[in-house]
């Protein structure tokens, strides 16, 4: 059985979060947190400047944990990931609540 996953993409020539997720009987342990530190290093290994994600606003797990981890939200995103929330959008998650693009420098 799968507790954690994490997935990283290039987007617009930067490292992007693709998905991360605990599974809920493992949370609040901090596998969440130390997933986003190695894959945040991974990305820093790899030269990229930045790291972007897509998350829900107001989900408790989602916006405010990687602010807490140091993403921003971005108020107006570039077109790669600008297109990537069009299609997100068209794919239906926008319909559960609120989602927004984050970002951290690295």
């Amino acid at each position: 059985m799968t507790r954690t996953a994490d997935r990283g993409d290039e987007l617009g020539g930067q490292a992007h979060l693709e998905q991360l997720s605990v599974q809920p009987d493992f949370g609040r342990r901090g596998i969440g947190r130390s997933l986003v530190e190695a894959t945040l290093d991974a990305a820093r290994g790899c030269g990229y400047s930045w790291m972007t994600l897509c998350t829900f606003a107001g989900v408790p797990f989602n916006a405010p944990f990687y602010a807490g981890c140091g993403f921003e939200e971005i108020a107006r995103p570039g077109p790669a990931l600008a297109a990537l929330r069009i299609h997100e959008a068209q794919l239906g998650p926008d319909d559960l609540g609120p989602r927004i693009a984050m970002r951290i420098r690295l």
